[in-house]
């Protein structure tokens, strides 16, 4: 085979310089080579002895030798050329424990006295094992996690069209990782990180300037920082000794400094004499957008920043503006290289997002700025390739998600259109073979959430995505197909946002099947998860990313008046969503809890029983109990509400016994106490009303618990009107005689229960509800004070069931 002859030359050279030249040889051969890069990275041998040669020579004299310097950076080279493959390469540099060898070098070397390692030989080494360590380890983070900008299609290789592509095979799915190589993966993820590793990385940037040594730095560290822990562990880091008096975490202070000094227009003196370095720029950016990315106090700071540190008295306005790190960042987004443009509203959006600011001035300023990225990223969408335009439908979503007027405004510039025409571009451009399918699979990703994020809010853009010609539905139905996660997540929230109108809901989700589709989407995806063991270490536990979109977009689907509940019930839906109670994942388990609360809204008895069948009594105890979470406690109460709502006496019966009394009036008042929350307290009161409507032992057992009297009085007095509304609402019930009539004879004067006002005559409820009438702003309040007066002054009074909204998510 041709790696054997290899290994005979390169293990049978006569001297280090002849090694050396095999070595240029071997490097110029893998270089734009996929398949040669295979083979080499499959040749135990071979790879066993290239990385004997990145180990740290073991006396002085080896280490002076700048043969031996030469040969550890052609092997750089070649191993940083082998991880740019995928799967097939990367798995055989991983169990070999390449990172860990390069690193230990790069370690060896920057801790070795002057003497033994010349500056200027250690300058020319240490970018090559820099590049190597950041290919290997960026494209793990691709494979494990999904490309940065997009997932992908999900294939072990990426192929450059060279000889031996033929013979690859790709993946689909979540299968593409076996167990072995996910768990050397995750090792070398994190490798990076531990404390005397980072230390040394991270020293290299207070040491070097050179821009060869500090992109792949920062192109590595901004990559890698998406797993929170890691970004915990890269902001905490502190110079040992600090005498540093700013209050910014070292890596923010360095990147802000780098980001000044390489932009001339700042006034900064870095390349005062040749062209300023870009890709630096970009990376810098880059990893300080995901370093900012949801941190408010970081986006303070750096709001707050400014190149002359407050200590110069500025005159003019404009001056002030420049000097302020966020007017740096937007003469960047509106002028110069498209990739340096790009990143500055990538590292902008995610600084405004994550914090607003407090001041009127600041809020003006930042929709100001809003308005201004907007404008600047759908110039670049008319005029950019399909690479840029993916990087730019991603920072689009974040900025306009829960913005209706920035999604408004991105309506009457015609931006929803554009991106409809990128979208059915990709798909045609994939059929007709003239993109690959990783970068139309990235692009549909990004599109299709850009498109979500412009409608969630906005319905004529709903509005325009469904009725558009060529029609956009067939499109996103095939997505929801798609054999990567990210089209297909992607797709689900487009769904999600169109189910968001009532019209669509009910014609074109269903009509073009999309609705159907998402529900045997969930049902692929839950299966598929089977067959694989979860990780912890796995960022954002990718794999739950379709789940939790599909079972998002299914709470919109089977609202009360949608027609896909049928169809819900008829796929097994409900079995499936049952099961995703249990998830480990708080967010799929909510989902599949709110689709639940959404299906059982004004449902009819047979659905009731279908869902307590499915999901069982047992289960229902247990989530409104004090052991579940509270997201999930609101949600199980909330469903139990529904249980109860707009039931007759002997359902309201049954529902109570098989729920069990005691346990149910337990959960009611652990969740309604004046000490927790009111997102617990309001379900739990309705519940309680729902039940008041029952008959009398329930009415008796009731009002027999003490701590059920007391909290009904405390809620009375509660300054939120939401914990009145049903507080009120269960008095009545308890206290009308006909309450639970669904057509209450309008002639007909409806009674108090004596009983009732006798156990409640202590709390004096007349000089409350009177009170309530008198002083209240909220009109429902007042209401149902007012019929709680008329019933106790023997007055006609109407009753009424409360019941949860049918809430989209």
């Amino acid at each position: 085979m041709t790696n054997s002859i290899t290994f005979d030359l390169i293990t049978n050279a006569s001297s280090p310089a002849d090694l050396l030249n095999h070595l240029k040889d071997l490097k110029n051969g893998v270089i734009g080579n996929t398949w040669k890069k295979v083979e080499v990275a499959e040749d135990e041998r071979l790879l066993k002895f290239l990385l004997s040669l990145l180990e740290y020579p073991s006396s002085n004299k080896d280490v002076n030798e700048p043969m031996a310097l030469e040969l550890m950076s052609e092997t750089a080279v070649i191993i940083g050329a082998l991880a740019n493959v995928g799967h097939l390469t990367l798995q055989p540099l991983l169990l070999s424990s390449t990172p860990s060898s390069l690193l230990t070098l790069i370690i060896s070397l920057t801790t070795s006295s002057p003497t033994q390692i010349p500056a200027k030989q250690l300058d020319r080494i240490l970018p090559h094992l820099l590049r190597a360590l950041r290919n290997i380890l960026v494209s793990t983070a691709d494979m494990i996690w999904g490309h940065m900008w997009g997932v992908g299609a999900e294939r072990k290789v990426v192929g450059t069209g060279l000889v031996g592509e033929q013979e690859i095979v790709d993946t689909k799915g979540k299968q593409a990782v076996g167990k072995g190589w996910k768990s050397e993966a995750s090792k070398a993820l994190s490798l990076g990180f531990e404390p005397n590793n980072l230390s040394t990385l991270l020293s290299l940037l207070e040491t070097h300037s050179d821009p060869q040594i500090l992109l792949p730095l920062y192109q590595l560290l901004s990559r890698l920082v998406a797993l929170p822990s890691h970004r915990s562990a890269l902001l905490s880091y502190a110079p040992e000794p600090s005498t540093s008096t700013v209050e910014l975490p070292f890596i923010i202070q360095h990147l802000l400094n780098t980001v000044i000094w390489l932009t001339p227009s700042s006034g900064g003196s870095f390349y005062t004499t040749r062209k300023p370095n870009t890709k630096l720029i970009e990376a810098s950016l880059d990893l300080l957008a995901a370093l900012v990315k949801g941190q408010p106090a970081l986006s303070i700071a750096i709001r707050a920043w400014n190149l002359y540190d407050n200590t110069r008295n500025l005159e003019e306005e404009d001056g002030a503006r420049k000097s302020e790190f966020i007017g740096i960042l937007l003469e960047l987004v509106s002028s110069g290289p498209v990739n340096t443009r790009i990143a500055a509203a990538s590292c902008l959006t995610n600084v405004i997002k994550a914090d607003k600011g407090i001041r009127p001035t600041d809020r003006l300023r930042s929709t100001a700025i809003n308005y201004q990225l907007l404008d600047e990223i759908i110039k670049l969408l008319q005029s950019e390739g399909m690479e840029e335009r993916i990087k730019l439908c991603f920072i689009l979503a974040a900025l306009v998600s829960d913005d209706a007027a920035l999604q408004k405004a991105a309506s009457e510039k015609d931006c929803p259109s554009r991106l409809i025409g990128i979208l059915i571009s990709a798909f045609q451009e994939e059929e007709k073979g003239e993109i690959g399918s990783d970068l139309a699979s990235r692009s549909k990703e990004a599109t299709f959430l850009a498109l979500a994020s412009l409608a969630m809010q906005h319905d004529p853009t709903r509005t325009l995505i469904s009725d558009h010609s060529p029609p956009v539905l067939p499109y996103l139905f095939k997505a929801l197909s798609s054999p990567s996660y990210g089209v297909r997540a992607a797709g689900c929230q487009l769904a999600r946002a169109l189910s968001r109108t009532v019209s669509l809901l009910r014609t074109s989700l269903v009509d073009s099947g999309v609705g159907e589709e998402i529900i045997r989407l969930l049902r692929r995806e839950v299966e598929a998860s089977k067959q694989i063991e979860l990780n912890e270490e796995e960022i954002s536990d990718r794999i739950w990313t379709v789940e939790v979109a599909a079972t998002a977009t299914i709470c919109n689907l089977i609202t009360d008046f949608s027609p896909l509940k049928t169809v819900l019930l008829r796929e097994g839906g409900l079995e499936l969503l049952c099961d995703l109670t249990r998830s480990p994942y708080e967010p799929l388990a909510l989902n599949a809890m709110w689709a639940i609360k959404n299906l059982t809204y004004h449902a009819m008895e047979a659905t009731k029983i279908m869902v307590t069948t499915t999901l069982g009594w047992d289960r229902l105890r247990v989530l409104t109990s004090p052991s579940t979470i509270q997201s999930l406690r609101v949600q199980a109460l909330e469903i139990t509400q529904n249980l109860f709502a707009d039931s007759s006496i002997p359902e309201i019966t049954r529902a109570v016994e098989n729920f069990g009394e005691t346990e149910l009036f337990d959960s009611i008042i652990q969740a309604s106490r004046e000490s927790q929350d009111a997102d617990l307290r309001i379900p739990a009161l309705y519940v309680l009303s729902n039940i008041a409507l029952g008959n009398e032992k329930i009415r008796n057992s009731m009002v027999g618990r003490v701590e059920i009297l007391e909290i009904l009085s405390t809620s009375l007095n509660s300054p939120n009107d939401s914990i009145k509304i049903p507080t009120l609402r269960t008095l009545r019930h308890l206290i009308e005689s006909n309450s639970n009539s669904k057509n209450p004879n309008p002639n007909h004067r409806s009674k108090p229960r004596q009983q009732m006002i006798d156990i409640f005559q202590p709390y004096q409820l007349k000089y409350r509800l009177k009170e309530l009438v008198e002083s209240s702003l909220n009109v429902s309040v007042k209401e149902q004070s007012i019929g709680l007066l008329d019933v106790l002054e023997r007055e006609r009074g109407n009753g009424g069931n409360g019941g949860t909204s049918s809430g989209g998510r």
